[in-house]
């Protein structure tokens, strides 16, 4: 900076300490004429701007700052400027809209959603049903797995006359549940949606219909199984469960499936053929055979030909000299006009027959017996949990827990099967999901040890202005050291309160645990709290601490004691951290004033003889 600048710049702090706003705002000015990029002045600038009452004055200067900031990429920053626009204009929506999208550049998603969600409550409270509808869709975009803004949006996409889309984004939501194991919210989300789309039933069987399809069948088994229990007479869930089985890579769950769709569908060819195909793949060569003796007759009745062909070339396969497999395989092929096949067959057929002596007869259909009804699906249902801040109406009881147990079919039908596969059983358990929204100011702390544990637990009790989104939540593994460096700037903008809630958050990273403590026991004490900062600075002292540990709680601790007029502790305490570190901030000057202070007090019976009058 020129001579004149720095003239200038002692003019106007001087002209400030007196008191003299307007001429100290004229010395920044013509500060700024000079060296317009000295955002170090600008802010000067604003805060006089401020304090003279000029309020839109000093909005245009920290808007100057804040765009510079975001230019240059600068993020958190520019979020420090703008939240302490927010606190001259509470309200204003472009400035918290601007702050929601620098939040949201930055990745501090809950952040974001804070901001977002004072828009909509605008929008919502003015009934300017369109803004609130995109300002619901832009949080969806920035947290699309959170299963409150879907509701919230599907909900106001039906009550604005939309309904495909509500449908749609209903239907994301209820991947969503499922995915997350929560049998009560997807009942209760079924039942809302029976309410609303009274003709689309099958709501469920397409939500996990779209699920298996797209490779998720772990997740849908749950589902498939709890639409089992009240509907086991589908044809389309059994399909789906044992289409959900084979892409698990499950085939023992496969093939006691197929036994239970054939309990309910004994007439089902599909469903013979796969029961087939299982034993065939597990080399079960008499078990394949007597099926095919009950169900032969019916898929030649029903053209499946060339499945059958496929059944008895695998079954050829295992045993390439058994008649019943050779004669099965020649009647398909004589069936579909393979007659050179078949002529081939029959020659090795008789050839065989020769040296046994036997003919390998069709054994007469088995006739299958008749069964009662088994409970497929016993279970307890246990209590309705909480869907947060969604409610279906009229839905009073859900299953969070289901047992589905699968009785075997009969050796006559089912062949051999070993009694150990047989009885089968499927468990499925859901873990109970709170769907309560959590503050996103709150940060989940992992502790090593009682001690730190402890101290968290302190702060968390200490009443801070918090930003509470009802249907946002934090989410897990946002970057700490973002809000870390967030809390730093909010602290250097005087913006305490919010700094305070960023350093909760950053204190999830165990790494920062400690210093985050301390900042905000700092936070407490610039906002005038200096009982609740020295109990949280007291807190942290601990003798296993490092030496740059103990060295900066014993700081902040001794100008808390400072601002609350223990002087001899503050001595004290300056004395310890000069003595581990000569070198430590500003102690040394520190105690060096104190000692110019004790010394102009101290005065000798010799200090007083140039006074004596003779």
């Amino acid at each position: 900076m020129s001579l004149k600048t720095d003239k200038l710049i002692e003019e106007a702090q001087k002209l400030a300490l007196k008191g003299q706003l307007d001429k100290a705002i004229k010395a920044y000015q013509q500060v700024l004429a000079l060296e317009p990029s000295a955002f170090n002045h600008r802010q000067k600038l604003a805060e006089l701007l401020i304090k003279a009452g000029r309020a839109d004055d000093a909005r245009a200067e920290y808007e100057t700052i804040g765009k510079k900031y975001t230019s240059d990429g600068f993020y958190l920053k520019a979020i420090a400027v703008y939240k302490k626009l927010q606190g001259l204009f509470p309200g204003d929506i472009p400035i918290i809209l601007t702050l929601a999208s620098l939040n949201e550049k930055h990745g501090l998603v809950a952040n974001a959603l804070a901001e977002y969600k004072q828009v909509y409550d605008y929008y919502e409270k003015n009934s300017e049903v369109d803004e609130a509808l995109k300002m619901l869709e832009k949080m969806q975009s920035v947290d699309p797995q959170n299963i409150h803004i879907k509701h919230k949006l599907a909900e106001a996409y039906f009550q604005a006359g939309k309904k495909d889309e509500s449908y749609a984004v209903f239907g994301k939501l209820a991947t969503l549940l499922q995915e997350r194991g929560d049998a009560a919210a997807f009942a209760k989300l079924d039942a809302r949606i029976q309410q609303l789309f009274p003709k689309k039933s099958e709501f469920a069987l397409e939500v996990l219909d779209e699920q298996v399809a797209n490779g998720n069948a772990a997740n849908a088994i749950a589902g498939l199984q709890a639409l089992l229990r009240t509907n086991s007479n589908d044809k389309r869930i059994w399909e789906l469960i044992i289409k959900a089985f084979k892409q698990l890579e499950q085939p023992q769950k496969v093939k006691v499936a197929y036994q239970h769709f054939l309990k309910c569908f004994p007439n089902e060819l599909s469903a013979q053929l796969g029961l087939i195909g299982c034993l065939v793949e597990e080399n079960d060569l008499k078990g394949a055979l007597v099926l095919l003796d009950n169900y032969e007759l019916g898929l030649f009745a029903g053209q499946l030909l060339e499945d059958l062909e496929r059944i008895y070339t695998a079954l050829d396969k295992i045993d390439p000299i058994n008649l019943r497999v050779l004669e099965g395989l020649s009647r398909v092929y004589l069936a579909t006009g393979k007659a050179d096949d078949a002529a081939t067959l029959q020659s090795k057929i008789q050839s065989l027959q020769g040296v046994s002596g036997k003919s390998a007869e069709v054994p007469a259909k088995v006739e299958q017996e008749s069964f009662e009804e088994p409970d497929y699906f016993s279970g307890q249902a246990s209590a309705e949990s909480d869907f947060g801040e969604i409610s279906f109406a009229g839905i009073d009881t859900d299953t969070t827990s289901l047992e589905v147990e699968y009785e075997p079919v009969a050796p006559e039908v089912a062949g051999p099967f070993d009694s150990a596969e047989n009885e089968f059983e499927i468990e499925v358990e859901f873990d109970d999901v709170e769907l309560e929204i959590p503050a996103n100011d709150v940060a989940t702390i992992t502790t090593d040890g009682d001690w730190l544990d402890a101290v968290g637990k302190k702060l968390d009790k200490i009443a801070t202005k918090t930003g509470k989104v009802k249907f946002a939540h934090a989410l897990d593994g946002e970057d700490a050291q973002s809000h870390y460096d967030l809390g730093m700037a909010f602290m250097e903008m005087g913006l305490f309160d919010e700094s305070f809630k960023e350093f909760r958050q950053a204190s999830a990273d165990k790494s920062k645990r400690f210093v985050c403590f301390v900042f905000q026991g700092v936070c407490l004490r610039e906002k005038g709290d200096l009982a609740n900062a020295e109990m949280v600075l007291r807190s942290l002292l601990k003798p296993e601490l490092s030496l740059e540990d103990s060295c900066t709680a014993k700081y902040e601790l001794a100008l808390t004691c400072e601002a609350s007029g223990k002087s001899d502790e503050y001595i004290t305490l300056l004395t310890e951290i000069d003595a581990a570190d000569r070198n430590f901030r500003d102690v040394g000057r520190r105690l060096d004033a104190v000692n110019s202070d004790k010394d102009a007090l101290d005065f000798s019976d010799d200090d007083f003889k140039i006074f004596d009058v003779k």
